[in-house]
């Protein structure tokens, strides 16, 4: 799958109005290669740091950093997974603002190959940095992920949600996703989960 992926780079010009002179920045999206991983691990570590108030225990990482990007990379090169990033231009630097991470999955994660299911391409994760949050990034992944369903002739986006996380269940939602499925936990050891 990854291989269907051609290396070309879509740019977005937005204005940044957070700042006193507002001032225009260019996003550029292209496919994410294995060499990305470690920036994309990098990024996913210290964006569940942010969220651990609201983040289920069970996605807290069993890894570091660098053991999340060795996997990512071995996933990426092997096809697994496939993704996006969005870098920001800015005249001479270019720095990772975010990323997406998806797989075409064709069983229903809840049931398995029990009932048929239509191929989606579910959205493992998005990550946009902090500084470039609330710019239309994140966005602009989801417009790459969406336009690959189109050309795989995949129908269905799917992603999951953490409840707790409020602000991107509504983010979510305002991207046009619903609540389908709502999935339930119950601790079986003494440990309490959130």
């Amino acid at each position: 799958m990854a291989d269907d992926l051609a290396h070309r780079g879509r740019r977005l010009r937005v204005t940044d109005t957070r700042t006193p002179t507002a001032r225009h920045r260019t996003f550029t999206v292209t496919p994410a290669r294995p060499e990305d991983a470690s920036a994309i691990a990098g990024l996913w570590h210290r964006h569940l740091c942010e969220t651990s108030d609201v983040v289920d225990p069970t996605f807290t990482p069993a890894f570091s950093a660098q053991k999340t990007g060795a996997r990512l990379k071995r996933a990426l090169v092997a096809g697994t997974l496939l993704g996006w990033i969005a870098r920001a231009e800015d005249q001479s630097q270019t720095e990772l603002a975010g990323y997406l991470t998806a797989k075409v999955q064709t069983a229903d994660a809840l049931f398995g190959d029990v009932f048929e299911y239509a191929p989606v391409l579910y959205i493992v994760d998005v990550d946009v940095e902090a500084a470039f949050r609330r710019r239309g990034v994140s966005r602009l992944l989801l417009d790459e992920a969406t336009r690959y369903a189109r050309e795989h002739r995949i129908d269905t986006l799917e992603l999951a949600s953490v409840v707790r996380d409020t602000q991107s269940v509504t983010a979510w939602k305002r991207q046009g996703f619903e609540a389908r499925v709502v999935v339930m936990r119950r601790a079986v050891t003494g440990k309490q989960q959130r």
